[in-house]
């Protein structure tokens, strides 16, 4: 099976290529998504043609380079060299196979003088990879008072051919080491075809395998760590993120409303209230990328530099401010969202997506 081996700073990951065609670039609707200024929204592809793949370049700004030479459409041998901006990758089919050298021996007359004729026969026997039968005598040399004797000329010795080499394995790319933060992500399955490695999964790195970080009484409200959400190569439209927001409002409005029923206690916490929504807002998103509403309504909010990635502490609090920014405007600004980008002032903040899942 072809595989691209794409070499990153973490290490090297692997890329199974399953479909017919893989698409390569910056977008989301991409089958291996590369997020690297270097690298255009659509960057090239790469079509299976007989029992390999030919590379073609999308009109890129950076272009595609194929062994150190810029190249527009070029079919891939095993071993080749792929640059894509600052990115590197490897080509890697081991089912490849080598062409061999077949060596015909042709019979040389004992005489070397003189030219030595073939019949059609003989050529078509060459041809057809067998012994071709004694060739013709060769010319006889003019006779008379003065025969003219041609120079002898020295017998030219044919170098045997060597029998072409088997071809060599593919170099082991080293195994990256283990990370302490962020592991090699996943590469796409064949229940998950056309998924780009590193964003069909959202992991919550060094705890993968290991207990969830999220309460066992949330753990039904909230994605499980991993998650095994796939994206659909969607983003969140307008109404799917409003009820998202919504969602989460209607919930801390019932959970303010309950703990105003406490006598005496509820008075003395209602001002901390708000801020411990906040928080759990915020580690909500840290810990699976969702809030219960975006839960709710298949959503996940994912960085622009790394989806697989964690958000950081500094992204949240920029789509707080965000949010802030829009209640402040009465809302307006959220009308952005019906923009071809579908970007909200909180997604511009923090340089963060809303994107669909399947579940």
């Amino acid at each position: 099976m072809a595989k691209l081996l794409v070499h990153e700073s973490s290490g090297v990951r692997e890329f199974e290529m399953l479909d017919a065609e893989v698409h390569i670039g910056r977008e989301l609707d991409n089958t291996l998504r590369l997020p690297d200024p270097s690298i255009s929204r659509h960057h090239c592809v790469l079509r299976k043609v007989g029992n390999g793949y030919e590379i073609q370049d999308l009109q890129s700004s950076n272009g595609v380079l194929l062994n150190g030479s810029r190249v527009q459409s070029s079919p891939l041998r095993d071993g080749d060299r792929i640059t894509l901006g600052q990115i590197q990758m490897t080509y890697s089919s081991p089912a490849d196979e080598q062409g061999a050298t077949v060596a015909i021996q042709i019979p040389v007359p004992s005489n070397p003088l003189g030219t030595v004729r073939m019949s059609p026969e003989q050529m078509a026997a060459i041809h057809a990879g067998g012994t071709p039968a004694e060739p013709a005598a060769p010319e006889k040399q003019p006779t008379g008072p003065n025969p003219v004797v041609p120079t002898e000329a020295a017998p030219i010795a044919l170098a045997p051919v060597p029998p072409a080499p088997a071809p060599m394995p593919p170099v082991p790319m080293p195994a990256p080491p283990l990370p302490s933060a962020a592991p090699a992500p996943i590469a796409p399955s064949a229940n998950d075809p056309g998924t780009a490695p590193g964003f069909g999964h959202f992991t919550n790195h060094g705890t993968s395998g290991g207990p969830s970080p999220v309460p066992e009484f949330l753990q039904g409200f909230l994605p499980s760590v991993p998650d095994t959400a796939i994206p659909t190569g969607e983003r969140g439209d307008f109404l799917t993120r409003l009820l998202a927001i919504l969602i989460d409002g209607v919930i801390g409005m019932v959970v303010y409303m309950v703990v105003m029923l406490i006598p005496v206690l509820g008075c003395f916490l209602a001002p901390f209230l708000g801020i411990a929504m906040l928080v759990f807002h915020g580690w909500c998103l840290m810990t699976t990328h969702a809030t219960i509403g975006k839960k709710v309504m298949k959503l996940r909010v994912v960085s622009d530099a790394n989806p697989a990635a964690p958000l950081e502490i500094s992204q949240v609090v920029l789509r707080f401010v965000g949010y802030w920014v829009n209640g402040m405007l009465l809302g307006l600004p959220y009308l952005m969202i019906l923009g071809s980008e579908r970007r909200s002032l909180p997604c511009l903040f923090s340089k963060t997506t809303v994107i669909k899942v399947d579940r």
